[in-house]
């Protein structure tokens, strides 16, 4: 049977577990999508107004922010403090040894810009190697959502600043965790969290992270657990206001490059802040046989966020292999040769 795409976002039949409807021409999420209107918009960036108002300046910062330097953050950052002044944020950048260093210096840049103190998570560089190398040997460590929302190397990186950034609120004792996440990322604008659910991720996150054949008994990954016993009723919750907004790529550029913002030139289309991020997509694409940014690029464009001939050239450019093969020498991996995945030189 031949491939069937989608008639209205990028998704095809050749994506495990994608079924196309034959008479509709709709792949099920198309088929079942409901989006926020304009009013329920409104209403959420109300609801979110409220929140701050209600929880604001009860603690050290009022919002945990997750900084990576790349334009989707640096935007959200600079908008959320130009609509909400009052805000106390303490923006986070996670450097996973692979963070660009114009990555860097944009987030450095975007805290003065915006007022917002500024702390860079590190950790040892062969230490985070080695993860990510168990990451990409790895198959399947991951349930099938988390696999068709990231590669495998993502879903860790971002795991472990989540845990991070919940122990961050914890401690500072912030109300709110801030993410960059697009409406096809989350359409979820606002996660209320509950100790219990907070214990849950980390014991599944603990179990992946075995999976892979990582025994994290210093918690460098993982919320440490003399923080969690300490949480009270100092439980987060996470806002996704970027989902809210109007999103356009090239707006968002404009108005970053506007106000001193420069581009990275890591020559990678779907990342501006990490040169680890065509390597994961290639191993993903190994593995799996579709390209990790798929699902996240069609809720931009089933939610009309992003053009539909803008959402294939997201999907399917050739991938760097100077970037590709940088990360595979940190990383210590031989690079398999293979005639399905496009790269340029």
């Amino acid at each position: 049977m031949s491939k069937l795409v989608c008639k209205k976002c990028i998704l095809d039949s050749d994506i495990p577990g994608i079924q196309i409807n034959e008479d509709s021409g709709l792949c099920h999420f198309c088929e079942t999508y409901t989006p926020l209107t304009p009013q329920e918009k409104d209403e959420y960036l109300a609801r979110i107004e409220e929140l701050f108002e209600q929880y604001g300046g009860k603690g050290d910062y009022d919002v945990i922010y997750a900084l990576s330097g790349g334009k989707d953050s640096s935007y959200t950052l600079y908008k959320l403090k130009k609509d909400y002044p009052f805000l106390k944020i303490l923006a986070v950048q996670f450097d996973n040894g692979f963070t660009s260093e114009g990555a860097i210096k944009n987030a450095k840049k975007m805290c003065e810009i915006t007022g917002c103190d500024y702390f860079q998570l590190t950790m040892e560089k062969e230490i985070l190697y080695d993860i990510f190398k168990k990451a990409a040997v790895s198959c399947d460590a991951f349930p099938k959502f988390a696999k068709y929302r990231a590669s495998d190397i993502c879903n860790v990186c971002i795991t472990i600043i989540k845990q991070k950034l919940i122990e961050q609120a914890i401690i500072k004792k912030a109300p709110f965790i801030v993410f960059a996440f697009t409406a096809g990322q989350s359409p979820n604008p606002i996660i209320n969290l509950s100790a219990n659910f907070i214990h849950w991720s980390r014991n599944l996150f603990e179990k992946q992270l075995q999976k892979i054949g990582i025994d994290d008994k210093d918690e460098l990954f993982l919320l440490k657990k003399e923080v969690l016993t300490n949480i009270g009723e100092n439980v987060p919750s996470i806002l996704h206001p970027l989902c809210l907004w109007d999103y356009s790529e090239g707006k968002i550029l404009e108005t970053l490059l506007e106000i001193g913002w420069e581009p990275p030139g890591i020559n990678d289309s779907n990342s501006t802040n990490c040169t680890l991020n065509s390597f994961a997509c290639y191993n993903h694409l190994e593995k799996y046989g579709f390209h990790p940014y798929a699902f996240d690029v069609a809720g931009l464009v089933r939610s009309g966020e992003m053009p539909r001939d803008e959402g294939f050239e997201k999907i399917n450019p050739e991938l760097s292999q100077p970037l590709i093969d940088e990360a595979a020498r940190k990383l210590k991996l031989e690079l398999k040769s293979s005639q399905k995945i496009p790269v340029k030189i």
